[in-house]
């Protein structure tokens, strides 16, 4: 198992990182003023995987990449990024049945 994440630049991670997160802050944030607790879980995939990305260009810039091939980091990373799909496709759903019911 080949951890990608690791091989990426640093300025990628946090290019990616502030794609993801910022975005899902802001939309969490007006989910909470709201009261949508739907929408407020739907910004939780997107704001792990902006976290995790965070944390390995923090651990790429130390130099630590030997922390970042191991196999613990690689599966977190790939819960991060089943939390970001699984919350897309749930958003995508939710849109659809408010668009077309």
């Amino acid at each position: 198992m080949k951890n990608t994440f690791a091989t990426l630049p640093i300025a990628a991670l946090w290019v990616f990182a502030a794609l993801l997160g910022l975005p899902a802050l802001y939309d969490g944030t007006n989910a909470l003023r709201s009261g949508r607790a739907v929408d407020v879980f739907v910004q939780i995939g997107p704001l792990m995987m902006a976290l995790f990305l965070a944390w390995c260009a923090l651990q790429r810039r130390a130099g630590r990449l030997a922390l970042l091939t191991s196999p613990r980091v690689t599966l977190i990373g790939f819960i991060c990024f089943g939390a970001f799909a699984g919350c897309f496709l749930i958003k995508l759903v939710l849109r659809n049945t408010t668009l077309f019911a």
